[in-house]
């Protein structure tokens, strides 16, 4: 007896499975292309974004209004460039997990519509902050050293708070749950989305009561950019997944 894939290449398009449609036609590949690409350059734009602060003598939390507005006036590229980074990075990581959910047909599926919410949450966040970010420069150059000192405040201990609370740990479950019963990725991509939504959400209540939880969360924002990184490669290697 033939093959159920030998059959699947005597049908119509309109009677081949839709998996086999969205993967194998022209448009799958270039989503698959467009996630690989959104998937490598979001992670490191945001690692850009992480890291540029601690090269450029980032100031403590407590530090004086007057102080933070002479930093600000003095590195004012740095929080319009940090802003950029940080929201471009989110939107390409964001367009990765979209492809996610577009190649497993989950989209209109409970997991589906939790990773979606957490994409929407996720951008929300993201721009709130980089908003008070470049709020600060801004506020220097008008010589407001209440508003430097609020919005410094508010871009750099709220998001790292907020994040694990809900927009990762929804993202993550989603993607995860989505990826299961798909040959998209290899298995332990869905199962370590798992893993890591109930990481952030842990992160995110302890950050809460403690500095030790803050930094938690820190570095489970470093292990989101790896995952994301690692399955943006897997995606590029997987020829042509298949529902099972």
């Amino acid at each position: 007896m033939a093959s159920s894939h030998a059959d699947d290449d005597h049908l119509p398009a309109a009677m081949t499975p839709p998996s086999r449609v969205a993967n194998d036609s022209l448009p799958g590949k270039r989503s698959r292309s467009l996630g690989t690409l959104a998937g490598i350059t979001g992670p490191l734009l945001l690692a850009a974004y992480f890291a540029a602060p601690a090269l450029a003598g980032w100031p403590y939390a407590g530090t004086s209004p007057g102080k933070l507005t002479a930093y600000a006036s003095a590195h004012r590229l740095l929080f319009y460039g940090g802003g950029w980074l940080q929201v471009t990075g989110a939107l390409l990581s964001i367009t990765f997990f979209l492809v996610l959910l577009q190649f497993s047909g989950a989209r209109g599926s409970v997991a589906g519509s939790a990773a979606l919410t957490g994409c929407a949450l996720l951008i929300s966040v993201v721009v709130v902050q980089a908003a008070l970010l470049e709020a600060v420069p801004v506020a220097a150059a008008n010589g407001d050293q209440a508003t430097v000192a609020t919005a410094f405040a508010l871009s750099n201990g709220a998001f790292t708070r907020v994040y694990p609370l809900a927009p990762a740990p929804l993202l993550f479950a989603g993607t995860g749950l989505a990826l299961y019963g798909t040959d998209i990725l290899p298995r332990a991509f869905a199962r370590s989305a798992l893993v890591i939504a109930g990481l952030f959400l842990l992160a995110g209540i302890t950050a809460v009561f403690s500095a030790a939880g803050l930094i938690f969360a820190i570095v489970m924002s470093v292990l989101e950019a790896v995952w994301t990184a690692a399955a943006a490669i897997a995606l590029a290697r997987t020829a042509a997944p298949q529902s099972r």
